[in-house]
């Protein structure tokens, strides 16, 4: 059974949420109520997403929900730092194309005679693509723990009773 770990707000704890969870087999977890530094990952892609949202939005302007399909396509099609791979790639296991790429081809071709292959090729691309990005994601918390404890953890030094601090 798939987790997604949810920060405890009311909005999620409806009788529409859990139905919708049971629906698609995913279990509901929470870490500790009101600690969004527990949740990283979510509170670094809601900045990220803020940033996004902000470049097309300014004061006055109601129709920013008419932006988002734009917003959405720069996130997903923008490469991640880390693991150097498009989140869309990671989900769906092929890159974003701009329109302007899209224009410069006469018409959309795979190389793959039929669509079983291509679905296996596709399968298979997916697979490693996330492999890869376990990998350098592994190798980059490896990192920052390292410079982590280099900063905060002190060296081996102990205190004897009655020093001062």
């Amino acid at each position: 059974m798939r987790e997604i770990m949810m920060d405890g707000a009311v909005e999620f704890g409806s009788k529409a949420t859990a139905e919708l969870l049971e629906l698609m087999q995913v279990k509901q977890s929470s870490p500790v109520p009101y600690r969004p530094k527990l949740l990283g990952l979510v509170e670094r892609f809601h900045r990220t997403w803020k940033d996004i949202v902000s470049l097309y939005v300014d004061e006055g302007q109601y129709d920013w929900d008419d932006f988002l399909p734009s917003a959405l396509y720069a996130y997903n099609s923008s490469r991640h730092s880390t693991h150097g791979f498009q989140p869309n790639e990671l989900m769906m296991g092929r890159k974003l194309r701009t329109p302007a790429e899209l224009l410069r081809r006469s018409r959309v071709t795979h190389p793959h005679s039929t669509l079983q292959e291509y679905h296996e090729v596709l399968l298979q691309d997916l697979s490693k693509a996330r492999e890869l990005a376990a990998v350098a994601l592994q190798k980059e918390q490896a990192r920052q723990a390292m410079y982590y404890n280099q900063r905060n953890v002190r060296n081996g030094s102990e205190f004897r009773l009655g020093q001062l601090v």
